[in-house]
Protein backbone atom coordinates (compact mmCIF):
# COMPACT_ATOMS: atom_id res chain seq x y z
CA UNK A 1 0.00 0.00 0.00
CA UNK A 2 1.34 3.47 -0.42
CA UNK A 3 3.12 4.77 2.32
CA UNK A 4 1.67 8.83 1.87
CA UNK A 5 -1.80 6.77 3.24
CA UNK A 6 -2.50 6.42 6.95
CA UNK A 7 -5.34 4.17 6.88
CA UNK A 8 -8.07 3.58 4.95
CA UNK A 9 -12.39 3.49 5.83
CA UNK A 10 -14.38 0.79 4.67
CA UNK A 11 -17.81 1.10 4.33
CA UNK A 12 -20.34 -1.08 3.76
CA UNK A 13 -23.42 -3.46 4.91
CA UNK A 14 -21.24 -6.43 5.04
CA UNK A 15 -17.10 -7.43 5.82
CA UNK A 16 -15.55 -7.36 2.86
CA UNK A 17 -12.96 -10.93 2.28
CA UNK A 18 -9.40 -9.46 3.00
CA UNK A 19 -7.50 -7.34 5.80
CA UNK A 20 -4.84 -5.37 5.89
CA UNK A 21 -3.07 -3.49 8.93
CA UNK A 22 -4.09 0.08 7.09
CA UNK A 23 -7.56 -1.18 6.38
CA UNK A 24 -10.39 -0.39 9.05
CA UNK A 25 -14.02 -1.83 8.34
CA UNK A 26 -17.30 -0.39 9.47
CA UNK A 27 -20.45 -1.66 8.78
CA UNK A 28 -22.30 0.89 7.95
CA UNK A 29 -25.19 1.66 4.98
CA UNK A 30 -24.30 4.50 2.47
CA UNK A 31 -27.80 5.85 3.16
CA UNK A 32 -26.91 6.45 6.67
CA UNK A 33 -27.01 10.05 8.24
CA UNK A 34 -24.30 8.80 11.14
CA UNK A 35 -21.97 8.53 7.81
CA UNK A 36 -20.79 12.15 8.23
CA UNK A 37 -19.32 11.65 11.71
CA UNK A 38 -17.39 8.58 10.36
CA UNK A 39 -15.47 11.37 7.77
CA UNK A 40 -14.45 13.75 10.25
CA UNK A 41 -10.50 13.85 9.57
CA UNK A 42 -11.35 11.99 5.92
CA UNK A 43 -8.75 13.46 3.21
CA UNK A 44 -10.64 11.91 0.22
CA UNK A 45 -13.36 9.17 -0.49
CA UNK A 46 -13.73 6.66 -3.71
CA UNK A 47 -17.53 5.96 -3.60
CA UNK A 48 -18.05 2.66 -5.53
CA UNK A 49 -21.23 1.87 -3.76
CA UNK A 50 -24.17 0.79 -5.86
CA UNK A 51 -26.20 -2.22 -6.82
CA UNK A 52 -25.43 -2.15 -10.67
CA UNK A 53 -27.51 -5.72 -10.98
CA UNK A 54 -31.55 -4.49 -11.69
CA UNK A 55 -33.62 -6.09 -8.44
CA UNK A 56 -37.17 -6.68 -8.66
CA UNK A 57 -37.65 -3.80 -6.00
CA UNK A 58 -36.71 -0.81 -8.30
CA UNK A 59 -37.67 1.71 -4.89
CA UNK A 60 -35.15 -0.14 -2.96
CA UNK A 61 -32.66 -0.01 -5.60
CA UNK A 62 -33.08 3.63 -6.52
CA UNK A 63 -32.92 4.82 -2.46
CA UNK A 64 -29.61 2.92 -1.97
CA UNK A 65 -28.06 4.12 -5.59
CA UNK A 66 -29.65 7.53 -5.87
CA UNK A 67 -30.74 8.48 -2.16
CA UNK A 68 -27.52 6.71 -0.80
CA UNK A 69 -24.85 8.56 -3.19
CA UNK A 70 -26.78 11.81 -2.15
CA UNK A 71 -26.20 11.01 1.44
CA UNK A 72 -22.44 10.55 1.08
CA UNK A 73 -21.70 13.55 -1.25
CA UNK A 74 -23.79 15.89 1.65
CA UNK A 75 -22.03 13.81 4.44
CA UNK A 76 -18.63 14.36 2.70
CA UNK A 77 -19.25 18.40 2.45
CA UNK A 78 -20.32 18.67 6.00
CA UNK A 79 -17.57 16.69 7.17
CA UNK A 80 -14.46 18.57 5.40
CA UNK A 81 -13.59 16.07 2.91
CA UNK A 82 -11.16 17.16 0.57
CA UNK A 83 -11.60 15.30 -2.66
CA UNK A 84 -13.97 12.49 -3.81
CA UNK A 85 -13.30 10.28 -6.13
CA UNK A 86 -16.47 8.70 -7.97
CA UNK A 87 -17.37 6.01 -10.22
CA UNK A 88 -20.53 6.82 -12.93
CA UNK A 89 -20.61 5.54 -15.91
CA UNK A 90 -20.56 4.84 -19.67
CA UNK A 91 -23.81 3.82 -19.91
CA UNK A 92 -24.95 7.41 -18.25
CA UNK A 93 -24.96 8.32 -22.36
CA UNK A 94 -27.48 5.98 -23.19
CA UNK A 95 -27.02 3.81 -26.23
CA UNK A 96 -28.53 5.38 -29.08
CA UNK A 97 -28.32 5.41 -32.99
CA UNK A 98 -27.28 8.63 -33.37
CA UNK A 99 -24.56 8.50 -31.06
CA UNK A 100 -21.14 10.19 -31.44
CA UNK A 101 -18.18 7.30 -32.76
CA UNK A 102 -16.44 7.93 -29.80
CA UNK A 103 -18.51 10.03 -27.75
CA UNK A 104 -16.57 12.76 -25.50
CA UNK A 105 -16.78 14.14 -22.14
CA UNK A 106 -18.40 17.08 -23.56
CA UNK A 107 -21.58 14.67 -25.49
CA UNK A 108 -25.30 14.77 -23.73
CA UNK A 109 -26.17 12.29 -20.73
CA UNK A 110 -29.21 10.17 -22.07
CA UNK A 111 -29.16 7.11 -20.51
CA UNK A 112 -31.82 5.19 -21.76
CA UNK A 113 -34.51 5.34 -18.64
CA UNK A 114 -36.01 1.66 -18.72
CA UNK A 115 -32.95 0.22 -17.81
CA UNK A 116 -32.71 0.89 -14.22
CA UNK A 117 -28.85 0.92 -13.44
CA UNK A 118 -28.15 3.68 -16.12
CA UNK A 119 -30.97 5.66 -14.86
CA UNK A 120 -29.62 5.79 -11.48
CA UNK A 121 -26.32 6.65 -12.61
CA UNK A 122 -27.78 9.71 -14.53
CA UNK A 123 -29.46 10.84 -11.32
CA UNK A 124 -26.31 10.69 -9.67
CA UNK A 125 -24.72 12.75 -11.97
CA UNK A 126 -27.02 15.28 -11.45
CA UNK A 127 -26.31 14.78 -8.12
CA UNK A 128 -22.42 15.52 -8.44
CA UNK A 129 -23.09 18.88 -10.42
CA UNK A 130 -25.39 20.49 -7.48
CA UNK A 131 -22.54 19.22 -5.45
CA UNK A 132 -20.01 20.97 -6.79
CA UNK A 133 -21.98 23.96 -7.01
CA UNK A 134 -22.62 23.63 -3.44
CA UNK A 135 -18.65 23.12 -2.80
CA UNK A 136 -16.63 24.14 -5.14
CA UNK A 137 -13.55 23.69 -2.92
CA UNK A 138 -13.98 20.05 -3.29
CA UNK A 139 -12.07 17.94 -5.60
CA UNK A 140 -14.06 16.03 -7.24
CA UNK A 141 -13.37 12.90 -9.82
CA UNK A 142 -15.98 11.19 -11.77
CA UNK A 143 -14.92 8.05 -14.27
CA UNK A 144 -17.34 6.84 -16.42
CA UNK A 145 -16.23 3.52 -17.37
CA UNK A 146 -17.57 1.41 -20.00
CA UNK A 147 -18.40 -2.55 -19.00
CA UNK A 148 -15.81 -3.69 -16.32
CA UNK A 149 -14.60 -7.07 -16.81
CA UNK A 150 -12.05 -9.28 -14.98
CA UNK A 151 -11.54 -12.64 -12.85
CA UNK A 152 -13.67 -10.63 -10.00
CA UNK A 153 -16.16 -9.46 -11.79
CA UNK A 154 -19.52 -11.28 -11.32
CA UNK A 155 -22.36 -9.42 -12.70
CA UNK A 156 -25.25 -9.12 -15.43
CA UNK A 157 -22.72 -8.51 -18.27
CA UNK A 158 -20.50 -11.23 -17.46
CA UNK A 159 -23.33 -13.56 -17.07
CA UNK A 160 -24.28 -12.71 -20.39
CA UNK A 161 -21.55 -14.40 -22.54
CA UNK A 162 -22.09 -17.65 -20.68
CA UNK A 163 -25.79 -17.98 -22.11
CA UNK A 164 -25.76 -21.44 -24.49
CA UNK A 165 -27.23 -18.84 -26.79
CA UNK A 166 -26.01 -15.43 -27.34
CA UNK A 167 -29.23 -13.97 -28.54
CA UNK A 168 -29.15 -10.69 -30.62
CA UNK A 169 -31.19 -8.09 -32.43
CA UNK A 170 -31.61 -8.39 -35.77
CA UNK A 171 -29.95 -5.77 -37.87
CA UNK A 172 -28.19 -4.30 -34.48
CA UNK A 173 -24.16 -4.74 -34.36
CA UNK A 174 -22.47 -2.44 -32.23
CA UNK A 175 -18.86 -2.08 -31.21
CA UNK A 176 -18.33 -2.81 -27.43
CA UNK A 177 -15.13 -1.38 -24.99
CA UNK A 178 -14.30 -3.82 -22.35
CA UNK A 179 -12.22 -2.12 -19.05
CA UNK A 180 -9.98 -4.89 -16.45
CA UNK A 181 -11.12 -4.21 -13.41
CA UNK A 182 -7.46 -3.79 -12.72
CA UNK A 183 -7.24 -0.60 -14.75
CA UNK A 184 -10.05 0.48 -12.78
CA UNK A 185 -7.93 -0.17 -9.64
CA UNK A 186 -5.31 1.85 -11.03
CA UNK A 187 -7.15 4.75 -12.35
CA UNK A 188 -8.18 5.24 -8.99
CA UNK A 189 -5.71 5.30 -7.72
CA UNK A 190 -4.52 7.43 -10.18
CA UNK A 191 -7.09 10.22 -9.06
CA UNK A 192 -6.10 10.07 -5.76
CA UNK A 193 -2.49 10.68 -6.01
CA UNK A 194 -2.40 12.95 -8.88
CA UNK A 195 -5.34 15.10 -7.40
CA UNK A 196 -6.87 14.72 -10.42
CA UNK A 197 -10.25 16.98 -10.89
CA UNK A 198 -13.45 16.58 -13.25
CA UNK A 199 -15.43 13.81 -15.12
CA UNK A 200 -12.86 11.31 -17.22
CA UNK A 201 -14.51 8.66 -19.75
CA UNK A 202 -11.85 4.63 -18.49
CA UNK A 203 -11.68 2.51 -21.33
CA UNK A 204 -8.95 1.11 -23.11
CA UNK A 205 -7.98 2.70 -26.35
CA UNK A 206 -10.26 1.51 -29.32
CA UNK A 207 -13.03 -0.92 -29.51
CA UNK A 208 -14.21 -4.15 -30.90
CA UNK A 209 -16.28 -4.96 -33.51
CA UNK A 210 -19.60 -7.67 -33.49
CA UNK A 211 -17.61 -9.67 -35.22
CA UNK A 212 -14.57 -9.77 -32.98
CA UNK A 213 -16.89 -10.24 -30.09
CA UNK A 214 -18.82 -13.07 -31.63
CA UNK A 215 -15.39 -14.97 -32.52
CA UNK A 216 -13.92 -14.74 -29.02
CA UNK A 217 -16.80 -15.62 -27.07
CA UNK A 218 -16.88 -18.68 -29.25
CA UNK A 219 -21.29 -19.69 -28.83
CA UNK A 220 -23.70 -19.91 -30.83
CA UNK A 221 -25.78 -16.78 -31.94
CA UNK A 222 -28.98 -16.33 -32.71
CA UNK A 223 -30.78 -13.04 -33.81
CA UNK A 224 -34.48 -11.56 -33.59
CA UNK A 225 -36.14 -8.97 -34.54
CA UNK A 226 -36.48 -6.01 -32.67
CA UNK A 227 -39.91 -6.12 -31.73
CA UNK A 228 -39.86 -9.96 -30.60
CA UNK A 229 -36.74 -9.28 -28.60
CA UNK A 230 -37.63 -6.65 -26.50
CA UNK A 231 -41.34 -9.41 -25.66
CA UNK A 232 -39.48 -12.19 -24.74
CA UNK A 233 -37.01 -10.26 -22.71
CA UNK A 234 -39.81 -8.38 -21.13
CA UNK A 235 -41.58 -11.96 -20.95
CA UNK A 236 -38.44 -13.42 -19.25
CA UNK A 237 -38.13 -10.60 -16.92
CA UNK A 238 -41.38 -10.59 -15.12
CA UNK A 239 -41.04 -14.44 -15.09
CA UNK A 240 -37.63 -13.60 -13.10
CA UNK A 241 -35.77 -15.71 -15.59
CA UNK A 242 -33.59 -12.55 -16.89
CA UNK A 243 -31.51 -10.61 -15.06
CA UNK A 244 -32.16 -7.48 -16.37
CA UNK A 245 -35.11 -5.67 -17.76
CA UNK A 246 -35.67 -5.37 -21.58
CA UNK A 247 -34.34 -1.76 -21.76
CA UNK A 248 -30.76 -3.11 -21.57
CA UNK A 249 -31.29 -4.55 -25.15
CA UNK A 250 -30.74 -0.71 -26.05
CA UNK A 251 -27.05 -1.08 -25.14
CA UNK A 252 -26.42 -4.42 -27.81
CA UNK A 253 -28.53 -2.38 -29.99
CA UNK A 254 -26.49 1.07 -30.68
CA UNK A 255 -23.34 1.93 -30.14
CA UNK A 256 -22.23 3.67 -26.67
CA UNK A 257 -18.05 3.44 -27.01
CA UNK A 258 -16.14 6.57 -25.39
CA UNK A 259 -13.35 8.44 -26.27
CA UNK A 260 -10.39 8.45 -23.70
CA UNK A 261 -8.26 10.79 -24.98
CA UNK A 262 -8.80 13.71 -22.38
CA UNK A 263 -7.66 10.80 -19.52
CA UNK A 264 -4.92 10.22 -21.74
CA UNK A 265 -3.84 13.61 -21.87
CA UNK A 266 -3.85 13.57 -18.11
CA UNK A 267 -1.26 10.96 -17.72
CA UNK A 268 -3.05 7.63 -17.49
CA UNK A 269 -3.79 4.90 -19.94
CA UNK A 270 -5.18 1.17 -19.72
CA UNK A 271 -3.13 -1.32 -19.51
CA UNK A 272 -5.06 -4.03 -20.72
CA UNK A 273 -6.69 -3.98 -24.19
CA UNK A 274 -10.62 -4.85 -24.64
CA UNK A 275 -9.82 -8.05 -26.40
CA UNK A 276 -7.61 -9.28 -23.69
CA UNK A 277 -9.66 -8.02 -20.91
CA UNK A 278 -12.76 -10.08 -23.01
CA UNK A 279 -10.70 -13.26 -23.22
CA UNK A 280 -9.82 -13.32 -20.06
CA UNK A 281 -13.82 -13.73 -19.12
CA UNK A 282 -14.32 -16.06 -21.60
CA UNK A 283 -11.34 -18.32 -20.53
CA UNK A 284 -12.80 -18.21 -16.67
CA UNK A 285 -16.86 -19.08 -17.86
CA UNK A 286 -15.67 -21.54 -20.71
CA UNK A 287 -16.48 -24.30 -18.04
CA UNK A 288 -20.20 -23.18 -17.34
CA UNK A 289 -23.41 -22.18 -19.13
CA UNK A 290 -25.59 -20.30 -17.70
CA UNK A 291 -29.46 -20.75 -18.03
CA UNK A 292 -31.50 -17.59 -16.88
CA UNK A 293 -30.60 -17.01 -13.63
CA UNK A 294 -28.69 -20.16 -13.13
CA UNK A 295 -25.13 -21.14 -14.03
CA UNK A 296 -24.40 -24.85 -14.61
CA UNK A 297 -20.97 -26.71 -15.32
CA UNK A 298 -20.91 -28.15 -18.84
CA UNK A 299 -20.92 -31.84 -17.28
CA UNK A 300 -24.77 -30.90 -16.71
CA UNK A 301 -24.71 -29.90 -20.87
CA UNK A 302 -27.86 -32.30 -21.68
CA UNK A 303 -29.98 -30.20 -18.79
CA UNK A 304 -28.31 -26.86 -20.14
CA UNK A 305 -28.81 -27.84 -23.72
CA UNK A 306 -32.30 -28.50 -23.22
CA UNK A 307 -33.33 -25.41 -21.20
CA UNK A 308 -31.11 -23.12 -23.80
CA UNK A 309 -33.01 -24.73 -26.75
CA UNK A 310 -36.31 -23.93 -24.40
CA UNK A 311 -35.71 -20.34 -24.84
CA UNK A 312 -34.23 -20.21 -27.75
CA UNK A 313 -37.39 -22.10 -29.24
CA UNK A 314 -39.26 -19.55 -27.28
CA UNK A 315 -37.89 -16.41 -28.65
CA UNK A 316 -38.53 -18.17 -32.18
CA UNK A 317 -42.24 -18.72 -31.52
CA UNK A 318 -42.50 -15.47 -30.49
CA UNK A 319 -40.84 -13.96 -33.89
CA UNK A 320 -43.50 -16.09 -35.40
CA UNK A 321 -46.62 -15.28 -33.42
CA UNK A 322 -45.36 -11.24 -34.54
CA UNK A 323 -44.78 -11.62 -38.12
CA UNK A 324 -48.17 -13.92 -38.14
CA UNK A 325 -49.87 -11.04 -36.51
CA UNK A 326 -48.65 -8.18 -38.56
CA UNK A 327 -49.44 -10.27 -41.70
CA UNK A 328 -52.63 -10.70 -40.38
CA UNK A 329 -52.84 -6.43 -39.85
CA UNK A 330 -53.83 -6.91 -36.30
Amino acid sequence: MDESIDRVLGFDVRPPAFEHEKFVFDEVDVRNPALEARLTGVDTIVHLAFVMDPIRDETEMRDINVNGSQNVFRCAGAAGVKQIVYTSSATAYGAHPDNDVPLTEDSPLRANLDFSYPAHKLEVEYVVKEFRDEYPDVMVTVFRPVIVFGPHVDNTWSHFIEQPVLLGVRGYHPPFQFVHEDDVGRALAFAVGNKLDGTYNLAPEGWLSYEEIKQIVGRRSAELAEPAAFTLADRLWSMGLAEAPAGMLHYVMHPWVVSVDKLKAAGFVCERSSGETLREVVERSREYVRIGTSRFKKGDLARGAAAGAGLLGAAVGLAVLRRRRSLAGT
